[in-house]
């Protein structure tokens, strides 16, 4: 399909909300319950922010540890500067607002209403539609990236996605990939540290947590396998990119691929 016929519209979909007024828990619990990465907050029926993981684990890491999580509401975490774009809006340039505001989601609207929400998956369920679907994956992996040892701290962790910017991390044993993480385990399991009534002094558990008891078990591509086939997998597990290796015999990590870098190449295109 030519990528210029493609509109917002296409990739547009209703979006999941909850009220200023919800509080953290039950609306982490919205988003988990959904196939969603970021929930749209609403006052009187009408959109005005939103909230993705990215802000659970910014709010949990910054603030929870002074506040009592079961007090913190949705308006206390959720970005305001919503960024809008019209239907008719190519998909080509949709994707480059997302990409140069360094955005994961973006708001469709039509006669002046919000209709729907393009989320980066929403980009790799379809990204059939694009050209580049059958390239392989090491045409656009970042390589050397950053990776990280089964005994570092889970603060450790939290920080280094920050400070990098980055939202995933191989984790790795003498040279191999060992296991996978993201910030979206992340945000899992804090935020199940702070709901569990059997943990006093969440705190503590989590400075005391290293990756390696949290992480995934090895998760990764190759630099053959193709842009669509890594786009499908991550989708299905809720991931937010892969590793790449070798081969099954030698997991060496060679490369990392996420779903950013699908952004950047579709807004360069």
């Amino acid at each position: 399909m030519d990528n210029s016929q493609l509109k917002a519209r296409d990739f547009a979909r209703p979006f999941t909300h909850v009220s200023k007024d919800e509080m953290l828990p039950q609306a982490f619990w919205t988003l988990e319950s959904t196939d969603d990465t970021h929930l749209v907050v609403t006052q009187d029926d009408k959109p005005i922010g939103i909230i993705s993981y990215k802000d659970f684990l910014r709010i949990l890491t910054e603030r929870a540890r002074r506040k009592k999580l079961t007090r913190l509401y949705v308006s206390s975490i959720m970005t305001t500067s919503l960024i809008t774009v019209d239907a008719d809006t190519s998909i080509t340039n949709t994707v480059k607002t997302m990409y140069d505001k360094g955005i994961s989601s973006i708001l469709v609207r039509e006669d002046d209403s919000i209709v729907g929400i393009i989320t980066k998956r929403d980009i790799l369920r379809k990204i059939s539609n694009f050209d580049f679907a059958s390239d392989p994956v090491e045409r656009y992996m970042v390589r050397d990236p950053i990776t990280v040892p089964l005994g570092l701290s889970i603060t450790g962790a939290e920080s280094l996605l920050r400070n990098k910017r980055i939202s995933t991390l191989p984790i790795v044993e003498e040279g191999e990939l060992v296991g996978y993480l993201d910030i979206h385990i992340l945000a899992r399991f804090m935020i199940n540290m702070f709901l569990n009534p059997e943990h006093r002094h969440p705190e503590k558990v989590i400075q005391q947590t290293t990756i390696g008891e949290i992480m995934k078990g090895r998760f990764y591509v190759f630099p053959s396998t193709v842009i669509q086939d890594f786009c499908s997998e991550i989708v299905k597990r809720k991931f937010k990119g892969a590793p790449v290796v070798f081969s099954d015999a030698n997991r060496r990590v060679v490369g990392i691929i996420t779903e950013t870098d699908i952004i950047r190449i579709l807004s360069t295109k």
